[in-house]
């Protein structure tokens, strides 16, 4: 055989045709000659340049497809007799890389690892961009899907008194005129009442700025003003630390992260703001909450309320055995009344 001549075998069809035939092909890569035989038949049917051969895409360790002039197609199961037509370096690099190997097996633990790492470390501060990147208006109509929620499966009317509202409207006023006053002028603080008998004695705060406080928090503790500047202190620190995004997005990290990947968290802030139920069956991890502890009662000792509120509060939940149902998702009581009186 000539120097540069080399023969592989494959299966060719026909042109235009399903009909197949054991195919014998002669390559001199020197002259760029290319002979297709009929093996069957020993018929040359096709007699062309290589050059004018062209390679399909890689597409694992299936056969290759080799299209030649007029309509003919040749199929070769060997990637060593591929490379002998003019495949492209793109080509010949993917091809490279779908081939087992222990190679791959390292790609794929690197592609874990990083998953990992970025689950692990980089998720905190995507969340804080996605936080920052949501709009108050967004927020609000949070704000407005939840409590519509929330009265249509939790709550009722409140039964408190005029007064009784106006004595804790006007413990809220004082705690909010203590806030940062870009926060004052970038969103609107709002007070809410609302019967919620599984709730117990307690009040929360919502994304855009809504603090709810029910009916049996004023009732059993609405004489102890401290105490209720206090919660409201806490309730509002949620809101100003975002905790409630914050929850939120982590909850839906998958989809927080792919929005943001692809650039446009509008359709994921939609879907969010219009099922308000999101929030409701979100709770703030142990360390918000002591954050929040922190940040309440700086707030209402800055108000002229006595910093022992707070503790106070958790103090009687604790003596009573208050049946309270979110005190699963919070830290304990002892731990609580421990940070705020240090």
């Amino acid at each position: 055989m000539a120097i540069g001549v080399q023969t592989i075998k494959g299966v060719g069809f026909y042109p235009g045709s399903s009909r197949r035939f054991a195919a014998q092909v002669t390559l001199n890569q020197s002259a760029d000659t290319f002979e297709l035989l009929d093996i069957e038949t020993q018929k040359v049917v096709l007699v062309c340049a290589l050059s004018a051969a062209t390679v399909d895409k890689a597409a694992g360790r299936g056969p290759r497809q080799v299209y030649l002039p007029h309509n003919w197609l040749l199929q070769i199961e060997d990637p060593a007799d591929v490379a002998l037509f003019n495949e492209s370096e793109r080509n010949r690099i993917l091809r490279y890389l779908e081939e087992v190997h222990p190679r791959l097996l390292a790609v794929v633990a690197g592609v874990t690892l990083t998953t990992w790492i970025v689950w692990k470390y980089g998720l905190t501060l995507l969340v804080a961009v996605a936080v920052n990147l949501t709009p108050e208006n967004i927020r609000d109509v949070m704000d407005r899907g939840t409590l519509q929620s929330i009265d249509l499966l939790m709550a009722e009317p409140s039964a408190l008194s005029a007064s009784d509202q106006e004595r804790v409207g006007e413990i809220f006023e004082a705690i909010v005129a203590q806030l940062p006053e870009e926060d004052q002028n970038t969103r609107a603080f709002t007070l809410l009442f609302r019967d919620v008998p599984g709730m117990g004695p307690n009040a929360f705060a919502l994304p855009g700025g809504t603090i709810v406080v029910t009916d049996q928090l004023a009732s059993e503790f609405g004489h102890d003003a401290d105490v209720i500047a206090g919660i409201i202190g806490h309730e509002l620190a949620h809101t100003l630390q975002n905790h409630g995004l914050k929850q939120l997005y982590r909850s839906l990290s998958v989809y927080v992260l792919l929005a943001m990947i692809a650039g446009d968290l509008g359709p994921v802030l939609e879907e969010i703001a219009l099922e308000g139920q999101l929030l409701l069956r979100l709770s703030f991890s142990r360390a918000h909450e002591a954050e929040a502890d922190a940040i309440g009662v700086q707030l209402a000792t800055d108000a002229g309320f006595d910093d022992m509120g707070l503790a106070r509060f958790f103090q009687t939940l604790k003596q009573e055995q208050l049946d309270v149902p979110w005190l699963s998702t919070h830290p304990t009581f002892e731990s609580r009344i421990e940070a705020l009186t240090q």
